[in-house]
């Protein structure tokens, strides 16, 4: 069994007892204690689950598990884009985040060990705006706490709240970065199956001085029923090793500035 099969066989017994033991998790994947240990040790520094002695317990996260799931896809590749995606924020920053499972893994970048204080943060994800609520109740003295501005809306499937109360709230904004993830990626830019994220997603990226393109590999080729940015509105892209070089190609002619976290 893949980690990322078991990563999501993990996280789903989790989710439904609650608390689950290391022996137990062992015998059900058919794995030795050893790995089921790294493995909630990567769970847990994502911020999917809590290890605790002898196994693991659930979060207080808002997260559904079916995102939860999502979360451990391309686990490492998200870490990577993260990680750099992080660098770009300054405290003082004024940053949006669209839904989306890399932009919860920036989020949680932003909000861990390496914190940036004293930021104005805009989203329209549920789970983006609980990282950052639930990094107010830390006790932290590294900076101020991070003023969040949760836009109304409809909630989607993946989380994102979307639809003419949200696109109202961020059409007098100016934000000085957004992250910006995709259900596809493709020659002509960003796309999403929902049409109502797709006109929210646009709100975004006019709101925003810099555009930041995060997405793993295995979106590209993917073309959603509505496209919401070109390459010609993006400034940087942040991607993984895993990208075709011809597609690194194509974006490093259309984007200023492409990167390759690894």
């Amino acid at each position: 069994m893949l980690a990322q099969q078991r990563h999501a066989r993990i996280l789903h017994e989790v989710q439904a007892r609650g608390t689950v033991h290391v022996h137990d998790l062992a015998e059900l994947l058919d794995v030795s204690a050893m790995t089921v240990r790294r493995d909630l040790a990567e769970l847990d520094e994502q911020g999917l689950l809590n290890r605790v002695h002898g196994g693991a317990e659930s979060t207080a996260s808002t997260l559904e598990p079916a995102y939860a799931e999502k979360m451990s896809l391309h686990a490492e590749s998200k870490a990577a884009i993260a990680g750099r995606a992080a660098q770009l924020v300054r405290p003082g920053h004024s940053v949006a985040f669209s839904a989306g499972t890399t932009c919860t893994r920036i989020a949680q970048e932003i909000t861990g060990p390496h914190r940036v204080g004293d930021l104005t943060v805009v989203t329209n994800s549920l789970p983006v705006a609980d990282e950052f609520f639930r990094s107010r109740n830390r006790s932290r003295h590294d900076g101020g706490e991070p003023h969040v501005l949760l836009t109304g809306g409809e909630r989607t499937p993946s989380d994102a709240l979307v639809g003419p109360l949200a696109d109202a709230a961020l059409a007098e904004l100016h934000v000085d970065l957004l992250f910006i993830g995709a259900h596809g990626a493709d020659e002509a830019g960003l796309t999403t199956p929902n049409l109502n994220e797709a006109r929210t997603n646009r709100a975004l990226v006019r709101s925003a001085r810099q555009v930041v393109a995060v997405f793993d590999h295995s979106k590209w080729g993917i073309t959603g029923l509505s496209g919401f940015a070109r390459w010609g509105e993006v400034d940087t892209v942040i991607t993984d090793p895993g990208l075709p070089e011809e597609a690194v190609r194509m974006l490093r002619d259309s984007v200023p500035d492409v990167v390759v976290a690894s």
